[in-house]
């Protein structure tokens, strides 16, 4: 029973905001709840679980930086009941772009990441794409849509068993997952419980040292995220029916895809006192409690530590608007258990977006406004060069007529592809 109760609040990431309306008081995580509960149940539960948090931190440390971009094939799983939960495909098409974006350090608003932290500030080289085949090798756009009679799906807290893994089944109104060879997210209508309306959770990887002990084997069949409807892109057309507007930004899925990948909450995920628990991250700073929706830069509750709190960081609750980094020790515990224990999502993938362009094409400046440059090698002139979005589609052609080439890319803001004749594509962000 410790297992299942753990596993139902701690090693799921859960963010829920109560029904009252005022952000500072309403906005909190169930998450936390079940973390009091083991903790008065279960003698020496806190001391364990700070030297899991040790261990996955040395791991991590121990590992030599790679110069590989990973790319990580995503399907959304859309179980819906109304036409408001069947969200529009370019939601999704956003919500891939902030990911990217996050994980890459390439959000627009990284410059907001204060001073004291920039040099600390983390690219995870990850980037993510709407899955182009499904597990049969049928063509795909990565969007897998099932009707449900089921007007919602909702977490039991008191249940033994994980109630929202239900939407991942076809028995109980839901869809079963593509495998574990992508990142399989479920976006559904999370009905409000006990403690108010929940946005999302994640499991954590097997075998990841700070979750080590504390739950049983999570299933291939589970593996991945759910997320509540209103909460997936910046451009969710039932944003607004959740009530708030502090998380309209994509970066509840950030915050949760970090939680699949291991990461714990900056707090250490504290019982009573963050000040005196750890994430298991020497570059978080300490921290009280989470900053509960509010992007306030003057939070500093512990005052052993001389650093503030870091509420712009993903793994905090916080307003999308205020997120805008991951550290570096973030970044390198993710990238351990990725490659560890997540494997299956990048089999194969042995050279960087860095490494090829040297042999294939380089184009820059890499963000652009627009205007970019083509440099190649003879044996390119004369070929077609395509403007690609996410789904593969063409936007944009022309001829490649020397080796240096300047173009303009009338397209609106976020993530490409540029492909020469065969070559394998490559990624751009136009600002």
């Amino acid at each position: 029973m410790k297992t299942r109760f753990f596993l139902t609040l701690f090693a799921i990431a859960m963010l829920f905001q109560a029904k009252a309306q005022d952000h500072q008081h309403s906005l909190t995580c169930g998450h936390d709840h079940v973390l009091q509960h083991l903790a008065l149940k279960n003698d020496g539960f806190q001391q364990a679980m700070q030297a899991n948090l040790k261990a996955a931190a040395k791991n991590a440390q121990d590992q030599s930086k790679s110069a590989t971009v990973y790319q990580i094939p995503v399907v959304f799983h859309v179980v819906y009941n109304t036409e408001e939960q069947n969200l529009p495909d370019e939601v999704f098409e956003d919500q891939i772009e902030i990911l990217t974006e996050d994980f890459r350090r390439l959000n627009e608003n990284a410059s907001e990441t204060r001073e004291i932290f920039q040099d600390i500030a983390g690219d995870a080289e990850i980037e993510f794409y709407l899955a182009t085949e499904d597990p049969d090798g049928n063509p795909t756009n990565g969007i897998n849509r099932v009707e449900t009679d089921r007007p919602g799906f909702e977490l039991d807290l008191f249940s033994d068993e994980i109630t929202l893994d239900e939407v991942k089944f076809e028995e109980t109104g839901g869809t079963p997952s593509w495998g574990i060879e992508y990142l399989n997210i479920w976006v559904c209508n999370i009905q409000d419980g006990l403690f108010g309306q929940i946005f999302g959770f994640a499991y954590p990887p097997n075998g990841a040292a700070n979750w080590e002990g504390f739950f049983d084997v999570i299933g291939d069949d589970i593996t991945g995220v759910v997320i509540h409807y209103t909460a997936v892109g910046s451009n969710n057309p039932s944003a607004s029916e959740d009530g708030f507007d502090v998380n309209d930004g994509g970066r509840t899925l950030t915050h949760e895809v970090g939680h699949f990948l291991g990461l714990r909450h900056i707090w250490g995920d504290a019982f009573f006192d963050g000040c005196s628990t750890d994430d298991g991250i020497s570059d978080t700073p300490d921290a009280a409690a989470g900053a509960n929706y509010i992007c306030d830069y003057t939070l500093d509750d512990c005052t052993d530590d001389a650093l503030p709190n870091m509420i712009e960081n993903y793994m905090d609750y916080n307003e999308d608007d205020c997120f805008n980094m991951f550290t570096q020790e973030q970044v390198d515990i993710m990238r351990f258990n990725l490659e560890n224990y997540r494997e299956e999502l990048i089999e194969g993938q042995i050279v960087s977006v860095e490494e090829s362009r040297i042999s294939d094409f380089n184009i820059f400046p890499n963000p652009t406004s627009g205007a970019m440059t083509i440099e190649s090698d003879e044996s390119m002139v004369g070929e077609k060069v395509e403007i690609l979005n996410q789904l593969g589609q063409t936007l944009q052609t022309l001829v490649l007529e020397s080796t240096s080439k300047s173009i303009n890319v009338d397209i609106p803001a976020g993530i490409y592809w540029i492909r020469i004749g065969s070559l394998a594509p490559q990624r751009f962000v136009r600002w």
